[in-house]
């Protein structure tokens, strides 16, 4: 068996978002390459529609958010194909191998959809996973070492299932960032210093220019050296490889010159003071049970405050209205009975999550027992055989996978711990009974998951406009400092 790189799907050239998603997924699910759709499955999705909820999830992304990236840049979502040798693998059998990938790759926080190929001599499967999660507050996170998780971890699923695997796979010629960089004719190294260039005049200050790097989406690491890696770049990229513009110390010198020629020049002391002095006022102010409506309003037709200046670098008036109708609409008045609706929406959705995941499980179950009943007949005269053979190494050759099928079988009756073995008609009614119930689960699921998206947005936004995140943050701190010189206090009386 083998598995292809990981690739990162984008939007096509003149296409929508929606549109490009809806024409990878639709190549995958032909009819005459999936026997008319009955080797698609999916998950927390419906494959006639995956490609909408996909869509769906990266609207709800950004609403929650705010974050978003350039078309060229974006990664709308991933495809793995996974190949069989020939012969070795039943459609239906590939098809549940490359579901439980699909499953463990992506730790069961993504929607995918798996189509099953079998108009190669080689069986494959085609497996589309979203980008963005299902809470849709962050996206698949392709770490350099993606493609080698992805080996072993299909490596280990083969061997559980008694197929074959690459042992010793040869190492890529080109690395990632290399084909990159020869296609689009710009390489990391150079995509990095434009946007620094671009990025640093328009910061307050250092960190102010770090956040607006990763909102690039940029990845950031601080340690002795200044490290940034792009979406889809295999290593981070030290600044100072950059030239002498880059380095750590020029890029601070950068930013404080910035801010000297925009005439915000602090001591350190009125830094300091400019830091520390607001939290001291704010650790004073408990979090209101505030009237929402009144204040939110003030807010916006104040147009200013610390918190509406934070909230309106992402977010706009617009949003803002939105939420206030929001709370209109389901007359949340108070801030409490607006985070209590919030949690009770996510555990809504948990649970749900959590029941559907149970009767996939057992549906899974169910599909394995069934097949390995079918192998059980159709493989008994051949074991029987296998049997009486006098020169068993040599029958075993001729006739490996219908023996491998039948002793697979049975270790997998032995595992009922006695209990009858069920016939197939009765299996495949329960199964019937368990997809009806997946599916009204499904929709169920769907309501309270838009129900959790909307309520922990209003919260946030909530959160944004009038700074509550902030001044509970200040209170912990007051809080904490004042519990550390109550210990000194007390370690010097004694």
């Amino acid at each position: 068996m083998a598995i292809s790189h990981l690739l990162p799907r984008k939007t096509m050239r003149n296409r929508t978002r929606l549109r490009s998603m809806e024409e990878r997924i639709q190549y995958d699910e032909k009819d005459d390459k999936t026997r008319s759709g009955e080797l698609v499955s999916s998950y927390m999705c419906t494959p006639e529609s995956a490609a909408q909820e996909f869509e769906n999830s990266h609207k709800l992304y950004y609403q929650i958010t705010g974050r978003s990236q350039p078309q060229k840049r974006d990664i709308i979502m991933y495809r793995i194909i996974q190949s069989f040798k020939p012969g070795e693998v039943s459609p239906e059998e590939a098809n549940r191998v490359g579901y439980e990938l699909a499953m463990k790759f992506t730790g069961g926080k993504h929607q995918f959809v798996v189509s099953t190929h079998t108009d190669k001599a080689h069986i494959h499967n085609h497996i589309e996973f979203c980008s963005i999660n299902l809470d849709c507050d962050g996206k698949f996170q392709n770490v350099k070492d993606s493609a080698l998780i992805l080996r072993r971890l299909n490596d280990e699923i083969c061997r559980a299932h008694g197929l074959s695997v690459i042992e010793n796979p040869q190492k890529s010629a080109m690395r990632p960032g290399e084909a990159a960089a020869i296609k689009y004719g710009v390489s990391f190294k150079e995509k990095l210093r434009q946007t620094i260039d671009r990025i640093l005049p328009e910061s307050a200050d250092f960190e102010d220019f770090l956040a607006r790097m990763r909102s690039e989406g940029y990845e950031i690491k601080r340690g002795k050296y200044l490290e940034f890696r792009a979406p889809g770049q295999l290593r981070f990229t030290r600044s100072f490889r950059l030239g002498n513009d880059y380095t750590l110390d020029a890029l601070r010198e950068r930013c404080e010159k910035q801010r000297a020629d925009s005439g915000e020049v602090r001591t350190p002391a009125q830094a300091k003071a400019a830091t520390t002095a607001p939290a001291k006022k704010a650790a004073f102010r408990p979090v209101r049970n505030v009237n929402l409506l009144i204040d939110i309003q003030a807010r916006i037709a104040a147009g200013k405050g610390p918190g509406y200046e934070r909230w309106a670098k992402i977010f706009n008036l617009k949003e803002a209205a939105k939420t206030l109708n929001f709370l209109v609409e389901n007359g949340l008045t108070d801030y409490d009975e607006l985070a209590s609706k919030a949690e009770q929406a996510g555990a809504e959705f948990d649970a749900s999550s959590k029941k559907i995941k149970k009767l996939e499980a057992r549906m899974s179950e169910i599909a394995q027992l069934k097949a390995h009943i079918i192998r059980y007949v159709k493989t008994r005269e051949v074991y029987a055989a296998y049997k009486k053979a006098r020169n068993k190494a040599e029958f075993l050759a001729a006739h490996a996978e219908e023996i491998a099928q039948h002793e697979a079988a049975r270790k997998a009756f032995d595992a009922l711990n006695g209990k009858p073995i069920p016939k197939v008609a009765e299996l495949s009614k329960q199964y019937g009974e368990l997809l009806e119930q997946k599916k009204q689960e499904y929709e169920r699921f769907k309501q309270y998951r838009q129900e959790m998206i909307d309520f922990q947005t209003a919260k946030q936004n909530v959160d944004r406009i009038l700074g509550i995140r902030q001044e509970e943050q200040n209170q912990r701190e007051y809080q904490e400092r004042q519990q550390e010189q109550q210990r000194q206090q007390q370690n010097q009386s004694y």
